[in-house]
């Protein structure tokens, strides 16, 4: 619901930070790949050719190229001004959608250093928003060192995403609004109060995001800034003029409330990012994908929650949208781990059509789990490692390929061993020959079971004196699918003084080593 602030006594206190995003319907859709170096864009307000030139991006400005001019002017500029092998200029039309979505997840960010966010409504019905956030920073300033600190803050945490955004601040809201269309750089203008009616007074008319009617109309008049607008008669100011004017000529010299309703944060997060040129390669999908990623780690950080699942939407130019689900053992907001999932997925899909947009959706959040876990494996910690074991498979493989584990003796676990004893026919010698191996004798006594020593040697070294070999050898063998290769041979032994020693041999052959103590 709107949340007005007619209670003057809170006005007072408050102070709002106005954010601006002059090239939000270029930023909602390049890739964050090409922000850094973004490419000459522009927006249209027509179709096709004859369309005019509505606004331009920062490389675009460099170019050359100004709001006004006609689509084929300024293909002729780039044309002009840009390398042979320089990126095509890219030609947009408004997408208020992705303008709101992307608003909104910027929104929902912005809850992290204060309570109240709102998007700036339009003056009138028939004028679209400029796009841009109002934070009140005042309620929650002294959490990070007052105002000034809390607004470099917000821009220093805006500037490794490379967004354009132009900050000022006011301690009415509409204020805050105007002066930041006049903010030309990257340091926030935050208006003094006793300023503040001085700063009004000297805006441009043009920078108020008035209608063209009224801006012309004054014009013809010979008014250029809001002061001279506010010496008209009031009365016959409102006779000519529409009513929705001395509203906002009100509120703009703080003599009025501007209610705003504050932004509800989704219940589900999902975000969407688009590819200028179709790709199909897994590295640069998931390039792209980690945008998206990490803000889902952010939206769920932000909550105290965490996620065990979620879907990728591949969109592609001529076929309907492939559906991934990605899912990891247990809940979490490992951005890293989920990139290691998702490169799975994309390949066990096999040859994709090429992609034009990728979206993540995430609908089941939960609470993380409590508690500092075991040292030492127990059941369920075994469980969990079962279920990332199928998972993987699963996103290797297919759901439909792999349906369950089941636990054979004779199979090895991935990244574990396997003792087995070594048969007399495993070394390709008899029994009686594998012992006569180990120097000493052979006794017959044996352990209940496997030896492992206490101390590990730094070095195996082969024994000085006979050894009497106890028990019998296994050998311990990694698994094809394991990055460490691993195939010997181990048994127990004892010195001639009774001290206990591990021994060790490659599985091709050579001489037994001592590599452990008993104490």
């Amino acid at each position: 619901m709107p949340t007005n602030t007619s209670d003057r006594s809170a006005s007072q206190a408050s102070y709002w930070l106005a954010l601006r995003f002059p090239e939000a319907w270029f930023e909602c859709r390049c890739p964050e790949v090409e922000r850094r170096e973004r490419p000459p864009a522009v927006l249209l307000d027509g179709a096709g050719r004859a369309g005019r030139i509505a606004a331009v991006n920062r490389a675009a400005a460099e170019l050359g190229i100004e709001p006004g001019q006609s689509l084929a002017a300024a293909r002729s500029r780039h044309r002009a001004h840009a390398a042979t092998d320089a990126v095509p200029l890219r030609c947009l039309t408004i997408d208020h959608p992705a303008v709101e979505s992307w608003l909104a997840e910027w929104g929902e960010w912005a809850l992290t250093y204060t309570s109240r966010v709102t998007r700036p409504p339009p003056l009138r019905r028939d004028v679209d928003a400029a796009p841009g956030l109002l934070l009140e920073i005042g309620g929650s300033a002294a959490l990070f060192g007052g105002i000034e600190a809390l607004a470099q803050r917000l821009l220093d945490a805006l500037q490794p995403w490379q967004v354009v955004v132009r900050a000022a601040g006011a301690r009415h809201p509409r204020i805050a609004w105007a002066l930041a269309a006049t903010v030309d750089g990257e340091r926030p203008w935050l208006c003094d109060p006793r300023e503040q009616l001085a700063a009004v007074s000297r805006l441009p008319l043009a920078c108020l995001d008035w209608p063209d009617s009224w801006t012309d109309r004054f014009a013809e008049l010979g008014l250029r800034r809001l002061g001279e607008v506010r010496r008209l008669p009031r009365d016959g100011l409102g006779m000519r003029s529409d009513p929705a004017l001395l509203v906002d000529l009100d509120r703009l010299f703080a003599e009025r409330d501007w209610p705003l309703a504050d932004l509800v944060p989704p219940a589900r997060y999902a975000r969407e990012v688009s590819l200028w040129d179709p790709a199909a390669q897994v590295d640069r999908l998931l390039l792209l994908a980690r945008g998206p990623l990490v803000g889902l780690g952010d939206f769920l950080r932000r909550r105290q929650l965490a996620v065990a699942d979620f879907v990728v939407w591949l969109g592609h130019e001529a076929r309907s949208a492939t559906r991934l689900e990605v899912a990891t053992a247990e809940p979490g907001r490992d951005v890293e781990l989920w990139q290691g999932q998702l490169r799975l997925r994309l390949e066990s899909v096999g040859t994709l059509a090429p992609v034009t947009s990728l979206r993540v959706e995430a609908e089941r959040l939960v609470a993380p789990r409590s508690g500092q876990g075991s040292l030492f494996a127990d059941a369920d910690t075994r469980g969990r490692d079962r279920q990332a074991l199928l998972q993987r498979l699963q996103a290797r493989l297919g759901r439909q390929a792999v349906g369950r584990l089941q636990e054979i003796p004779t199979l090895v676990p991935t990244d574990r061993v396997r003792l087995q004893p070594l048969a007399p026919s495993a070394s390709g010698l008899p029994r009686h020959r594998v012992e006569a191996d180990l120097p000493g004798g052979m006794g017959d006594e044996s352990p209940p079971g496997p030896f492992r020593p206490l101390w590990w040697l730094e070095a195996p070294h082969r024994p000085d004196a006979a050894v009497q070999r106890r028990g019998e050898a296994e050998r311990v063998e990694t698994g094809w699918w394991a990055a460490a290769g691993e195939a010997a041979d181990y048994c127990a032994g004892e010195l001639a003084g009774g001290r206990a020693v591990c021994l060790r041999r490659e599985r091709a052959g050579g001489d037994w080593q001592v590599i452990g103590l008993e104490d």
